[in-house]
């Protein structure tokens, strides 16, 4: 796909005082920009990107005098690629603080005429998203399509929700927290006081003796990476290789040296540690990792992360994590999710199964960016066809009384729940773990978390759902009653569907002395999904020993209910249920 091409950062100058969350305002500032695609005549398709610690404005395409410079996500972003520019207007914004154009500690302080150095306020998330939208109204942008963020981008993109909800059309957060833990607070002390600690920091004052605390920020950049790897990738990567290679023919020996470079892993380090060292800012890096430390909306609720969202009504949210990111691992995005569907806010989440830890929000993972580029068209208005339903599903959709809040467990490919959605007006959500069904929900427009039933439901409250939907999912669990418990906590009434081993031709093929192989039970033996089988009868004993009273069931044979003999006619058992 082609890339947008050469680009130019554009400055907003603003001269009226920023108020600061500290207490203190920032007199005078200029913002750097860029921006991609048209902005269309009704201003609607604005997306905004937020930037991550040491990333900035340039968010895609080239710097005409540096032909190798793209964009610190220009794998993402650009003609055709899941953010379109030929769809949407797409604009990056330098955070203040930074060193790469935006008022920061290396500009004039106009107070001294010297530069602000450690003297520069500190900002926060929530500052760095009032002074974006400062920076659309200048640009005429009442409303964001949507705003997109990673890692400390994805906060600043969260925090939009809370601060200007009403401009927010979706909130798209990648590998993101709604707080620091208590463990990357402390990397973030770490590497502040290898900076803080170098000879050459003098207070942060270091313009004026005209060094650079590099040692510390070469240090600082070693911690950071080592952070944003998962252990798989570095040694897949690195291994315990040696550095210095052997004669040839043999293998490479140690040094037996406690300074020098031995391994690979230490040369790639040094590496990046060298390269951070000599185009970045000591005080950014002191302001940047103390925003993140500091971000935590929960705070003014009492720790109520729940309560903070409320504010996020009216907002759709895409949240995505990746399996290998122990920095910002997937519990701290199910927080998230949590919260949200407390709120009965539209949501849903991706949880990418991806080797390459914190940085795989920056690569090209396939299903990742089809998850994105599946929402981009969603906003965009260009929703897939919808999959048809089947007889079955159309027969238990009639169960589902019209404006009722859904919950659809193993909901497959979204078919049943867009249906209810369109044709009943229902709303909720569906539980899916299988990446290609959670693409075709993304590419229906049906909110869908991504999740295993066998964790359980915690995300979901009591009663919060008039209908919990789980068809043809309680064959593959291994935990079934803790799921029908589940089932009828969560919901006002559970409709529960599984294929019936009692139906006369599975009893037939039992008596021949083989195991069945029918359409409701379409695998051999030795390659069936299904954990155990269970017939019409067994459920309702089931059902009874764990408190639920069944308030109708039936079963389902070639798109018909039958009533009669159930257990003997019936290939597929349905039931209808509450917490007794």
């Amino acid at each position: 796909m082609a890339s947008i091409g050469n680009v130019t950062p554009q400055q907003m100058v603003f001269e009226a005082p920023l108020p600061l969350m500290s207490g203190a305002s920032l007199a005078g500032y200029t913002l750097v920009y860029e921006t991609y695609g048209t902005l269309n005549a009704a201003r609607s398709n604005a997306v905004l990107v937020c930037h991550a610690l040491n990333a900035s404005h340039h968010v895609a395409g080239t710097h005409a005098d540096a032909p190798r410079s793209e964009g610190w996500w220009d794998n993402l972003i650009g003609p055709g690629k899941p953010l379109d520019t030929d769809r949407f207007f797409v604009i990056g914004v330098n955070n203040l603080g930074s060193c790469f154009g935006s008022t920061g500690p290396m500009d004039t302080n106009p107070a001294t005429g010297t530069p602000w150095g450690a003297d520069f306020p500190v900002v926060t998330v929530e500052d760095w998203v009032d002074a974006q939208a400062l920076l659309l109204d200048v640009l005429g942008i009442t409303r964001l399509a949507a705003v997109l963020g990673g890692s400390l981008g994805g906060m600043q993109a969260l925090s939009w929700t809370l601060r200007h909800p009403e401009r927010v059309g979706e909130c798209i957060a990648v590998a993101t927290a709604p707080n620091l833990s208590a463990q990357n607070i402390a990397f973030n002390e770490v590497a502040r006081r290898a900076i803080i600690t170098d000879p050459d920091f003098h207070g942060g004052h270091f313009y004026a003796h005209g060094v650079l605390p590099k040692r510390g920020l070469r240090v600082a950049r070693m911690i950071g990476h080592i952070t944003y790897l998962s252990d798989d990738s570095m040694e897949e990567k690195f291994g315990r290789s040696l550095r210095n290679a052997g004669e040839e023919g043999r293998p490479a020996e140690p040094g037996y040296s406690t300074q020098e470079i031995e391994f690979q892993i230490e040369s790639y380090l040094r590496h990046q540690g060298d390269k951070f060292s000599e185009y970045f800012d000591a005080n950014t890096y002191l302001l940047i990792t103390r925003a993140l430390d500091y971000f935590d909306p929960a705070r003014a609720h009492g720790g109520d992360l729940s309560a903070a969202f409320a504010a996020a009504r009216g907002v759709r949210f895409l949240l995505v994590s990746f399996s290998t990111d122990w920095r910002f691992s997937p519990a701290r995005s199910r927080e998230l999710v949590k919260a949200l569907v407390d709120n009965r806010i539209e949501v849903s989440y991706a949880e990418i199964d991806a080797p390459h830890g914190h940085d795989a929000f920056l690569l090209d993972d396939p299903r990742y960016h089809g998850v994105l580029r599946a929402s981009f068209e969603r906003i965009a208005g260009e929703v897939a066809a919808l999959p048809a339903i089947t007889p079955e599903q159309a027969l238990i959709a009639d169960l589902v009384p019209a404006g009722s809040r859904v919950l659809d467990l193993g909901c497959g490919n979204g078919a049943l729940l867009a249906h209810l959605q369109r044709t009943k007006g229902c709303s909720g959500y569906g539980v899916e773990i299988a990446d290609a069904n959670l693409l075709a929900c993304a590419q229906a427009g049906v909110s869908v978390v991504q999740l295993n039933l066998e964790d359980g439901l915690a995300l979901f409250q009591d009663r919060s759902f008039d209908v919990v939907l789980q068809l043809q999912t309680l064959q593959h669990l291994r935990n079934t009653e803790r799921m029908l418990r589940e089932t009828a906590r969560v919901g006002r009434i559970g409709i529960v569907s599984f294929p019936n081993f009692a139906h006369w031709p599975n009893r037939l093929s039992v008596l021949r002395g083989r195991m069945p192989v029918t359409r409701a039970l379409p695998y051999e033996w030795y390659d069936t999904p299904n954990i155990r089988v269970g017939t019409f009868a067994d459920f309702e004993v089931l059902a009874r020993r764990n408190g639920l009273h069944i308030l109708d069931s039936f079963g389902l044979q070639a798109g018909r209910a039958l009533r009669r003999w159930p257990n003997l006619t019936a290939s597929v058992a349905v039931f209808k249920i509450e917490r007794g």
